[in-house]
Order: C-alpha cells, then sequence, then structure tokens
C-alpha cells in the first residue's frame, strides 16, 4: 500500500444510520474489528444535523437502512443530492422490494443489501465505495495543488504562462508585450519553474483547471 493510499484511507469513515440500536451497535462491532471506523446515527435526521455542518471533512461512505421513523432512507439519498453531499451511499433493507431497489440506484445508491445480508457482501460494496473515494479525493488534491501551482505565479508570469500554451517562442512573446528577449526567456524559466513542468505537454497538463480534471 502507497504512502498516498495510506493517507487516504485514514480519512475513510463508514457511517451508519439506522433506528434500530441492535443493528447499529453489531455493524459497528463487525466492521471495527474489521479495522473499520465508524460513526452511528439512529436516524436520518441526527444524520443531516451533523453532516450539515461537517460534511465537507467527511470521507467514506454511508451505510443506511430504508424504513425508519421520520425521514426514510430513499428520502435521505434525495437530500443528500441536495446538499451535495457526495457520500457513496450502500442502502439496506428487511422490507426490500423492487421499486425500492429501482429508485435507490436511480438515485446513485452504490449497492442495495438485503437483510440478513452475508458479511462479505458488506465488505464487498463497502469496498467499492471506498475506491470510488480513493479517486475523488484524489482528484481533490491534484485539483488544490494546482491552484498552489498556478497561485504561485505572479500576474506577469501568469500572462507569459497563457502565451506559451498558445505555443508562442520567447521572440514572440517579447515582441507580444514589449519586453526583451532576455525578459521573455527568464520569465519562460520562472513559469516552468514554479509549475514543476519541463514540457509544454507538462505545462498544459500541469495548468489544466479543476473542471477539466477526469475523475
Amino acid at each position: 500500500m502507497s504512502e498516498l493510499t495510506e493517507r487516504l484511507d485514514d480519512l475513510l469513515t463508514v457511517f451508519i444510520v439506522d433506528d434500530d440500536a441492535s443493528v447499529r451497535d453489531s455493524l459497528a462491532l463487525l466492521l471495527g474489528l474489521r479495522g473499520y471506523r465508524t460513526r452511528v446515527f439512529a436516524s436520518a435526521d441526527s444524520f443531516l444535523a451533523v453532516a450539515a455542518g461537517e460534511s465537507g471533512r467527511w470521507a467514506g461512505c454511508l451505510l443506511t437502512d430504508i424504513r425508519m421513523p421520520g425521514m426514510s432512507g430513499l428520502e435521505l439519498l434525495e437530500r443528500l443530492a441536495e446538499l451535495e453531499i457526495a457520500l457513496p451511499v450502500i442502502v439496506m433493507s428487511a422490507h426490500g422490494d423492487v421499486a425500492s431497489v429501482r429508485q435507490a440506484f436511480r438515485q446513485a445508491a452504490v449497492d442495495f443489501l438485503a437483510k440478513p445480508f452475508a458479511e462479505a457482501d458488506l465488505i464487498a460494496a463497502i469496498g467499492q465505495s471506498f475506491d470510488a473515494e480513493r479517486r475523488r479525493l484524489r482528484a481533490a488534491m491534484l485539483r488544490r495543488q494546482q491552484h498552489g501551482l498556478i497561485d504561485s505565479l505572479t500576474g506577469r508570469e501568469r500572462e507569459i504562462c497563457g502565451l506559451i500554451i498558445d505555443g508562442l517562442s520567447n521572440h514572440e512573446i517579447a515582441a507580444r508585450l514589449g519586453i526583451s528577449h532576455r525578459t521573455a526567456q527568464v520569465h519562460r524559466g520562472h513559469v516552468m519553474r514554479k509549475m514543476g513542468a519541463t514540457t509544454l505537454a507538462e505545462l498544459i497538463a500541469a495548468c489544466r483547471r479543476p473542471a477539466d480534471t477526469q475523475t
């Protein structure tokens, strides 16, 4: 396991939402023995009350029952989408029906587990969810790194960076900006060094905006 993967795994938690205390406790015990970090909630409302203030720091997956007093698991999925909380969701129920399963998957649930479910099925669903979270976290780290690199450029260096990406030579940049060839050459060197690039292709990749980054 790489150091980066270990760092990402330190951020991952299984959030358990179920109105049945015995289910919450048994799942938390089972997953804890497997080495997973867990947090438990007795209702969708209590989960959302905490998520509203902390969700930006949350990573991992949500394991929720469907039928609960108050807000149901499917309604919770809708609220997560409205609040733009991107946790992968595993839905579980002892009363699963075709309509509920279809609705859960339409709302982007990762998996649907019918109670009682096999431990292996639960671990597989969590593994799939965590894999997706690692990809999301890596992409977020890359976006922050890209912003940091770009922010390190001065206003003039950003201007010259754009011209370099457009394919202009040092002579052309100097003529465009009314500066000497030597000054253009120096600025190009600063841009390449700060962006950690040695070629035009590397510079273009380093300057890609977050919206262009594939997850």
